[in-house]
């Protein structure tokens, strides 16, 4: 009892009695202090709207597949549209300029022996004139000459050694040379070792087309590129 004369109920009791008491009490305030610290997250849980999950099940779609234009167009014949034909460039066509080293003026020629004036060292020599018949009858030193553009032109054939003309790849047109060389190889050897000076010219029919052959000192047998050494 207190100093009132009350019967408390902790201080009456006994002492099984008050540890078990204590127990209960001390329980329900662990119970209070739980259900104050998780009664929040528990009506969060509860506000929190549940998302549902749908699925639908829809068939899967089929590839696209051609329209009816696609169709049509696939049908109908493919015309390949038309090639123009590819511009090609100008190309210029350079010629080469014309060799006329070969060639000689009236002033080049002037002093020069024509055929028949003694162009052939004397003692019934006239090789010039002999050279000029030979010429004037191969048709073969006609067509060379017309091939080389030298008809009706004066041209130096043998000046110490042949001389190229025009295009020509060896050295003197070949049916010239070879027609002269002929005519002198068959010469009698004191017509052919005769010494000469300066030119000779000798001609075609038609008298404008004509060969200049020398030099200041030589003999015909020069031609054949043979000299005899006993003749000096």
């Amino acid at each position: 009892m207190d100093r009132q004369g009350r019967q408390t109920p902790f201080r009456d009791a006994a002492p099984g009695r008050k540890r078990l008491l204590a127990g209960v009490l001390s329980g329900a305030a662990q119970l209070i202090l739980f259900g104050v610290l998780f009664l929040p997250v528990r009506q969060a849980q509860e506000a929190r709207p549940e998302q549902a999950l749908q699925v639908s099940l829809l068939p899967s779609p089929k590839p696209p597949g051609p329209s009816a234009a696609q169709e049509a167009a696939a049908g109908a014949p493919q015309i390949a549209p038309p090639t123009l034909p590819k511009a090609n460039a100008p190309t210029l066509n350079i010629a080469p300029a014309a060799d006329t080293a070969d060639l000689l003026s009236d002033s080049q020629l002037a002093g020069a022996a024509r055929a028949g004036e003694g162009g052939g060292g004397g003692g019934g020599c006239d090789m010039a004139r002999a050279v000029q018949q030979a010429l004037r009858r191969d048709r073969l030193v006609f067509a060379s000459m017309a091939s080389a553009q030298r008809l009706g032109k004066a041209m130096m054939l043998w000046n110490g050694d042949w001389v190229r003309s025009g295009g020509e790849d060896g050295k003197g047109l070949s049916a010239v040379r070879e027609a002269v060389m002929w005519e002198v190889g068959f010469a009698p050897q004191a017509c052919r070792e005769a010494r000469m000076h300066g030119l000779v010219l000798v001609s075609l029919a038609d008298g404008r087309t004509r060969f200049a052959i020398g030099a200041s000192d030589w003999r015909w047998s020069d031609l054949l590129g043979v000299r005899n050494p006993a003749v000096r």
